[in-house]
């Protein structure tokens, strides 16, 4: 079983380092191939997709845990918005965080939800709740107010993106926060795929840029949102917003030391990071400006001061 740490305000570097190391062992214990056994049995499910899907959310999930870290308290009521197969938030309700997940029902055919409450199973004596309601829909009335709202490559899938950030800055506490990282579509590159876009032309961009046989679920869900469009967003509701630097710089660096990373960018983002990674240039990365570079992580709060990376959005 992972250690769980016994932690009461903010983690120092140490705790970080440790809890990193709890979720790896969290994911590490886990049944996977059982699991992927009987879902394949039960509904008749690929094991290869099934595992791909195990494989990928559980890389993530230690991309997730990334995001949030400097922020965690064990004080705090937190909401994680597409929680996915819900690694992350099991593995923090593990450790003792006060944790809720949101992630939509699908109808409960769908293998990815068929994955998901084989997780939520295997995990009951965690009794994780899962808001099985859109982020449109957050209410404090039905769902209470939340110290941390957090998501990782969410808002890019969400129609009414406004909407749902408007719901979730409404149930935020006077002095929380929201953490949320997504794709800047303003560079022409759709990081799911692997490939360019323009994010105007996306019927175009389809035909010239995707493989034929492709699957498309992912393409149709995309809105293609822009830091801009986020920006223009957080003044129009009077939120404060901080854009935070260097992460087209670490997103680089991933696909050198990640390979699972590296398999799904393959291409023209994996042979560029192999160049710049080997000439020492990716350290140039650090000195683009959040507006000009993909991804973006955004620290959103109810609180209507100047962003401190305002003065960079100029792309």
């Amino acid at each position: 079983m992972a250690i769980i740490l016994e932690v009461t305000d903010i983690l120092t570097n140490k705790e970080q380092a440790a809890l990193k190391e709890s979720l790896q062992s969290f994911l590490a214990l886990i049944p996977f191939q059982t699991l992927t056994s009987q879902i394949a049995l039960e509904h008749g499910h690929p094991k290869a997709e099934i595992q791909a899907l195990f494989d990928t959310f559980s890389n993530e999930s230690l991309v997730t845990l990334d995001l949030i870290l400097a922020d965690l308290d064990t004080g705090q009521r937190i909401l994680e918005v597409g929680a996915g197969l819900c690694l992350t938030s099991l593995f923090l309700k593990q450790q003792g965080y006060n944790i809720i997940a949101l992630e939509p029902a699908l109808g409960g055919f769908d293998i990815f939800e068929s994955v998901k409450n084989a997780l939520l199973k295997h995990f009951s004596d965690l009794e994780l709740h899962v808001i099985s309601e859109p982020a449109e829909q957050l209410n404090t009335i039905q769902h209470g107010s939340f110290d941390l709202i957090f998501s990782n490559y969410v808002i890019e899938h969400i129609p009414e993106w406004r909407l749902a950030l408007n719901k979730m800055a409404s149930v935020l506490t006077p002095d929380g926060k929201m953490l949320h990282s997504c794709p800047n579509y303003t560079i022409p590159y759709e990081p799911h795929y692997g490939t360019l876009v323009f994010r105007h032309f996306p019927t175009f961009s389809k035909r010239i840029f995707l493989p034929k046989d492709c699957d498309l679920g992912i393409w149709n869900s995309l809105n293609f949102i822009t830091l801009r469009e986020i920006k223009s967003f957080c003044i129009s509701e009077k939120l404060s917003y901080t854009f935070k630097r260097e992460l087209l710089y670490l997103a680089f660096k991933r696909i050198g030391d990640d390979p699972l990373f590296k398999q799904r960018h393959k291409g023209l983002a994996a042979s560029l990071a192999s160049v710049l990674l080997a000439t020492g240039l990716v350290k140039l990365l650090k000195y683009i400006p959040p507006a000009c570079a993909t991804p973006l992580i955004v620290e959103i709060k109810n609180n209507p001061t100047v962003s401190t990376s305002s003065r960079s959005n100029f792309c």
